[in-house]
């Protein structure tokens, strides 16, 4: 049975169609690359996965029963393309724990996370005060270390170098194998080819 699943989903904004009719699976340890021209229902797609579009009609389907966008919420972690809008907090650090418990064990992985990504000298800075290489290192170090079951990443590589991509691609799949399952949209076919399972075409 699939983790998730939707059912000719589809959202519209009065005549004009977000997302047509889309029929698309994940499962538990899967790395799915979603490609498409702009303007697809990327964004759109990954939204009502992680529960924060509701589809205008269709179903969404969570281990084959269907399920609540509050539901969702708790289960999936959504990685916006603008980090510009997405931190809350006064600094890095209390962006990276916000929300989880305050143990030893936690605070080890936010170390070591923030050590990997090139963040440990900024962790007591504003968040507003990074690149916009360091938020998008930032914002994907938050969903790794979320604990949640389904992780997605819109456009996780935009303004990054090759090196910074291989990192990403690298703890991508170690998630994985660690039982989450990653969704990644993306227009570099260089991380597609790094991490990803298999690719899914909203053009087609």
């Amino acid at each position: 049975m699939n983790l998730l699943s939707l059912e000719q989903a589809q959202k519209s904004y009065g005549e004009k169609v977000l997302l047509k009719q889309a029929n698309f699976y994940l499962n538990e340890g899967e790395k799915v690359g979603i490609i498409g021209i702009n303007g697809t229902g990327k964004t759109t797609l990954a939204k009502i996965i992680a529960g924060l579009e509701k589809p205008s009609s269709g179903n969404i389907l969570f281990f084959g029963r269907k399920v609540r966008a509050g539901r969702l919420r708790k289960r999936c972690w959504y990685s916006s393309n603008d980090t510009g809008t997405q931190f809350f907090t006064n600094s890095v650090v209390e962006e990276l724990l916000l929300g989880l418990p305050e143990t030893e064990e936690v605070f080890e992985k936010a170390r070591k996370i923030l050590k990997l990504f090139d963040l440990y000298g900024y962790k007591d800075a504003h968040p507003a005060v990074l690149s916009g290489g360091q938020k998008q290192r930032l914002s994907i170090a938050c969903g790794l270390l979320s604990g949640r079951d389904i992780l997605l990443f819109d456009e996780p590589t935009s303004g990054l170098d090759g090196g910074n991509m291989r990192k990403i691609a690298s703890v991508f799949c170690k998630a994985a194998a660690e039982g989450k399952t990653v969704l990644v949209i993306t227009h570099d076919e260089e991380l597609i080819r790094s991490c990803c399972d298999f690719r899914w075409d909203l053009d087609s």
